[in-house]
Formats: structure tokens, sequence, C-alpha cells
């Protein structure tokens, strides 16, 4: 089949790579100057800095996108694995520096709320099950027959045993609550919830397990903790995420594919409900059996379909569905004189909360929603690449990104406007922490949601694609329009690196079994 794929992110190369592989015609147009989407790197001066996703879980071999990867033949890039630190108004949680086993992490925190310690052992125990069931449901997917049906009897059983059964319509708020008192304590469980800009009484409570892997605090730790129960492990990819994007752009036009750059396309073509191909800004056409469109849902389905080609109930849900907002990024060179990891206490990520309470974590989100930028105040997240990846930076020097989850577009002014002034502002929260690292600088460089705006062809920049409201609805990936399908991060998968690879993976699954 001819199939044209709009957009070159994670999802669109994922999918380009599987169907090229099965022997199809695959073009990817990318209206960009360069392939990768968020995942195409920032450089200048000999600097290079990563704008998406920072450290990826699962990449690893027998892992999810390690296993998908592999399949791929996308080899050609190395990693390793990483943890991060958490600074908190009152206190850190920092890696020790002998490793004290799983529970290290539930024992500093039992000595600093003893008033919890019987919630900490409660929420042990009720992650261990959740962690045993995903892996019993990765086991289950990655075979067949009666294997894949032993697991997911095993996976069903386990469910109605393990106490998490009565708790799957909980949210966030409701399952910290039932394990902790201190409001403090339960926001060193869901603090990266703002991270998606959905309000913790919004978010889905058996998620908190899946954001809080014991592994992601501490890379010594073994992948098995306990029978049948597996954690994935976070990684880094050495020299940067567009080291992964080169490795699949090597292995698509190995495969015959072609990838075109500074293509905007501008109407996906409709003929008695079918698709027939594709139109560039240039007003070229393109004929298509299959297309397969990524990035901003509203401009796919309202600009390039057309509400004529959609009903009156498909166009409320992709007008309801709630999406994330944006991120403000100030990208540094960093000379040699300056002891980032000192100050950094040796991580690569580390975050940076401002905030104190469950209760300011909901209301700080509905503030960002309305467009009231918080400025690095109540928090702020480091990465500091050259600490795996030193060629990311001219020799000797250190390559550096401070960022922040801000709103899309202001309530006062814009992104343009006020660029210069957020970023001093941010620097100064910084330097509580790095004492006087500005006048260390060597490169600056800002990058605002109007930035991002323009990498992604979008008018609304969500850095995580689909916010994950419990009450979300979401668009499959086999769209209402024959031959038209819709990946990427706010596609049912949702967004981040581990869920739009296997999203765009089933997708192509499923395109390749229609031939």
């Amino acid at each position: 089949m001819k199939i044209a794929i709009i957009g070159s992110g994670l999802s669109g190369l994922t999918a380009a790579a599987y169907l090229a592989q099965k022997g199809h015609d695959v073009t990817i147009f990318e209206q960009y100057n360069r392939i990768g989407g968020v995942t195409a790197p920032l450089e200048k001066n000999g600097y290079k800095w990563d704008l998406g996703q920072l450290i990826i879980e699962g990449l690893g071999p027998n892992e999810p996108l390690g296993l998908i990867l592999s399949e791929l033949g996308i080899i050609n890039f190395k990693i390793e694995r990483e943890d991060r630190g958490y600074v908190f108004p009152s206190f850190e949680i920092n890696k020790p520096s002998q490793y004290e086993g799983f529970k290290w992490r539930l024992n500093y925190l039992k000595n600093i709320f003893p008033e919890d310690s019987e919630g900490l052992e409660q929420y042990w125990k009720d992650y261990i099950n959740f962690t045993r069931l995903m892996t019993y449901a990765r086991r289950m997917e990655r075979n067949s027959g009666m294997k894949s049906f032993h697991w997911k009897m095993r996976l069903f059983m386990k469910l109605l045993t393990s106490g998490l059964f009565s708790k799957k319509d909980w949210s966030a708020m409701k399952l910290m609550n039932h394990y902790f008192s201190n409001e403090s304590l339960q926001l060193v469980f869901i603090s990266i919830i703002a991270d998606f800009f959905t309000p913790p009484s919004k978010f889905l409570g058996l998620g908190v397990f899946s954001l809080n892997p014991e592994a992601i605090y501490d890379k010594r730790m073994p992948k098995l903790i306990d029978k049948n129960t597996e954690q994935l492990y976070h990684y880094n990819i050495l020299g940067g995420i567009s080291k992964m994007v080169d490795a699949f752009v090597e292995r698509i036009k190995t495969l015959g594919g072609t990838i075109k750059l500074n293509t905007s396309i501008k109407k996906i073509l409709i003929e008695n409900n079918k698709v027939q191909g594709i139109r560039d800004d240039q007003g070229t056409t393109y004929s298509a059996d299959i297309v397969i469109a990524s990035g901003s849902i509203k401009k796919t389905f309202f600009e390039l379909v057309g509400n004529d080609y959609l009903t009156e109930d498909f166009i409320e849900k992709v007008n309801t569905l709630k999406l994330m907002e944006s991120v403000f990024m100030v990208h540094l060179g960093i000379n040699q004189r300056y002891n980032l990891s000192k100050y950094n206490q040796g991580y690569t990520v580390r975050y940076f909360y401002g905030i104190d309470t469950t209760k300011e974590l909901e209301n700080e989100i509905k503030k960002e929603r309305e467009g009231f930028y918080h400025e690095g105040e109540k928090g702020f997240v480091v990465h500091i690449p050259t600490f795996h990846s030193p060629e990311m930076a001219p020799k000797g020097y250190h390559a550096m990104t401070i960022y922040t989850i801000c709103p899309n577009k202001l309530n006062e002014g814009t992104w343009k406007e006020r660029k210069e002034e957020f970023s001093d502002k941010l620097l100064k929260y910084a330097e509580e922490y790095f004492p006087g690292i500005r006048e260390h600088i060597d490169t600056r460089e800002i990058v605002t949601p109007k930035d991002f705006r323009m990498r992604t062809y979008s008018d609304h920049h969500a850095f995580g694609g689909l916010a994950p409201y419990m009450d979300n609805p979401t668009i499959s990936f086999n769209t209402p329009i024959e031959g038209l399908w819709f990946i990427g991060a706010e596609s049912e998968s949702g967004g981040g690196v581990s869920n739009v690879i296997p999203g765009a993976y089933k997708t192509a699954k499923e395109i390749d079994n229609l031939s």
C-alpha cells in the first residue's frame, strides 16, 4: 500500500519503520526543518539540548519499548539507566551513598513522617501488587495462545484478590487520603502530576503507582522485587534523544522509506468518506491508500479534514478533549569553573518544588490552566545531559536545561514580550540551589510555548498531549474516515515516549493486516 504519514515525531517514525519493514511504500511529511518533532534537539555554539522527554521508561532489553525497537531494527544508539532526585521546601529525597534495599525511600519517609508509618507500609503492599499486575499484563501482551490466556487469568485473579479492584475508580487525592494524613507526604507521591496539568482530584489513583516506580529513585535496584514482580527502569539515551531519532531515520531510509522536510500538509483529500491522498502548501498532491496523521488533533480534523466530513458528535468530542499545557525552557552552557555535580547531587534530572501540600498542587494546576504562570516560584526541573554525554557541550563545559510547566498562552502579555523577564526570574529561583551560577553562563537559549507551537504545527502546545483526567474522552487511532488513522500524544495512546511508540506500533500492525 502507498502510505503517507504526517509528522516525524516518534509516533510517525515508529509507524513508518514498521510499515516500511513490511514492504509498504511509505513517505513521511514534516513541516519543520528537522526530523523528530519535539525530540529534535536544540543546538548552538557547540552545545546540544533535548526538548522532549528527558529520561525514558522501558528502553532496556526485554522491556516494552526495547522489544518494539529491536523488532524494528532500531538499534544504533546507546542507553544507560538513570534515576532522579527530589527537593521539597523542608526536605530532600536523595539516594543513599550505599544501596540500602528496595524500601530505603519508604524507611526514610517514615523517619520524617512517623505518624504515617502504617500508611507507608500499606502503600508498599499495594505498590507490590500493582507492579505484579503490570508484570502479568506485559507477559500477556508478549505471548499468544494459551500462554497469553494463562497470564490473563493470573492478572484477573490477582486484581480481584489484591484489594486494588476496590480502588480502581479512586482519584489520586482519594488514594493519598487513604494512605496518609500528612499532606506534605502525600505530595511526595503525586507532585509529578503537575507535569500532566491534571489536578489530583481528577487523576486516576492507581496511576500514582505507575508514576512512582521505586527504581526511578535508585537505579541500583534489581528489576525483580518479588516473585513475578518486575519494575521497569528509566534510561538516558547517550548523546541525547535525537540519537534514537537518527537511528529511526537510518532504518526507514534503508528500508526504502522517504522523508520530506519543510513540507506542510494543508489538506487530507477525501472522497466518499475515503482517503485519496494529501495536498501540501505548494499545491502539490500526493495520492495515498492510507494517511496516518499525528500532532494537533484540532488541526488534523478541523483544518486538514474539515467539518463537512465529521459528525456533530465527533466534533463535540474533539472540542471537549482536555490537553496539557506547555513548558518554558532556559537552556544554558555552563563553564568548567562551576561545580554542577556538587549542587545537583550528581543527578542528571532533579525536581525542585516550591509547594508543600496537595491543596497547593490542586490550586496551582487550576491557575496554570487559566493562564497564570508561576514563573518558577512553585517549582522547576534541572536536566544536565553532559553528566552522561559530555559530547553535548564543548570540552570541559556543561549543557544544562532548567524548565517549568507553564500555560500555553499567558493571561497577561505574550511569551515573545516576556520571555527574557521570565528567564531572568527562573534563573533567580534556580540560584537558590545553584549559588552564583549566573556568573558562569557561557550560552543561554530560551524556548517558549510559542516556539513549541512552531515546531509542532499547532495552535495549542500540549507538552504531553492529552491530559490524563479521569473523565477525558479519547479519539481512536482508527478514525471515522476510511483510510485515515490518528496517532501521537493527542490520540488514544496519550503522550510520552512510552505511550506513543507502542500506540503507533499497534496502529501500524492493524494497517498492515488490512493489506
